[in-house]
């Protein structure tokens, strides 16, 4: 059975009212505290709060509870980025890609970081994996997840920080199909995740 606390935050994040959601995702947690998407869904709230030491206290313990899982690394990592701390970021997103060698976003995003402090040949292999493994296989592109109750993984909702902040006018289900089903909007995918979810 869902935990009731959890989906009342899910709608609270869908309206973009985070410190509400925080507060179910407290309730829920304390009903479930070996559940690591709590952990997980809360820090990305604290992490769009700009509260980065609870986000990272968050992702720690969503890792700590769910190890084997490269989306765990790659949330932490990308957290630890926006606090500065870019070779903890590395550290991570190397597990990630260990852990998942056909992530294409955690390859793109390792070799932004790598290319942050001048690790030229080493963004550059990171870099080519990820167009390899996006040319080869552009349904590896969105290998970001929407998490469900039971601590099933699904991967069909966009990264962590832009599901809250981005205004869509497409649903995202009928934005994922055309992602697997129209190069162009493939492409414009894979160039967005390049530019670190940035619009340019």
């Amino acid at each position: 059975m869902n935990n009731v606390f959890y989906l009342k935050a899910l709608d609270k994040i869908k309206d973009k009212k985070l410190a509400e959601a925080i507060l179910f995702l407290d309730k829920a947690i304390e009903e479930e505290p070996n559940n690591p998407i709590y952990f997980s869904e809360r820090g990305v709230c604290y992490l769009n709060l700009d509260q980065t030491g609870r986000a990272l206290e968050d992702m720690n313990q969503s890792v700590k509870l769910d190890p084997d899982y490269s989306y765990r690394y790659a949330s932490r990592a990308f957290v630890k980025d926006r606090m500065g701390d870019i070779e903890g970021g590395i550290a991570d997103y190397e597990i990630a890609v260990k852990l998942d060698p056909e992530d294409a976003i955690a390859h793109n995003n390792l070799g932004m970081l790598q290319e942050k402090l001048g690790y030229k040949k080493a963004s550059e292999r990171s870099f080519k994996k990820a167009d390899t493994l996006a040319d080869e296989n552009p349904n590896s592109l969105p290998n970001i997840e929407k998490e469900t109750e039971g601590n099933d993984k699904v991967n069909n909702s966009l990264p962590p920080i832009q599901s809250i902040t981005e205004d869509k006018k497409d649903s995202f289900g009928s934005v994922l199909k055309r992602i697997f089903t129209d190069s162009k909007t493939r492409k414009d995918f894979w160039k967005f995740i390049k530019n670190g979810f940035k619009i340019k």
